[in-house]
This record gives structure tokens, C-alpha cells and sequence, in this order.
């Protein structure tokens, strides 16, 4: 079973058409490791751990949201929700 998280995340990346609706940890590490404006920084390595920890069920889901959005703020990304 997928694990969501209890509140989307809707960004824009440049690359991608479109906004990006991020439900899930899995979707977050595709996002930053294949599509992210930078591969690097603090908050984006600590998110792509965070992330895949938490798709591996070895971290817990919701901290590793709070960590992705901290990535998008690093990054400069457009956040919509």
C-alpha cells in the first residue's frame, strides 16, 4: 500500500508542464532527484534522504513532507499549496 500524506504539496518545476501535485514521499524523491532546479543544499539532501527513508517506510511520512517543503523554499520553487 502507498502511503500519502495528509496534505498535498502543488508546485511548479520548470521542466514540467504544468503544477506538480505531491501526495506521496515516492513522488517527492522522482521530483528532486530527476526534475529539481538544483542538486544540491541542505535542506534538498536532507529532503531526498527524508523522502526516501519515508517511501521505504523507515521514516516517518508527514516529517518527511515538512522537509520536502523546506527544499522547495531552498530552491526558490513556486509553491502553490
Amino acid at each position: 500500500m502507498i502511503e500519502t500524506w495528509n496534505e498535498c504539496v502543488i508546485i511548479q518545476l520548470a521542466d514540467l508542464d504544468g503544477v506538480q501535485i505531491v501526495w506521496t514521499p515516492a513522488r517527492a524523491s522522482t521530483l528532486l532527484s530527476d526534475h529539481w532546479p538544483v542538486y544540491y543544499g541542505v535542506a534538498y539532501t536532507d529532503a531526498l534522504n527524508k523522502c526516501t527513508d519515508a517511501m521505504l517506510g523507515t521514516y516517518p511520512r508527514e516529517q518527511a513532507r515538512d522537509a520536502f517543503v523546506e527544499a522547495i523554499a531552498e530552491a526558490k520553487v513556486t509553491k502553490l499549496h
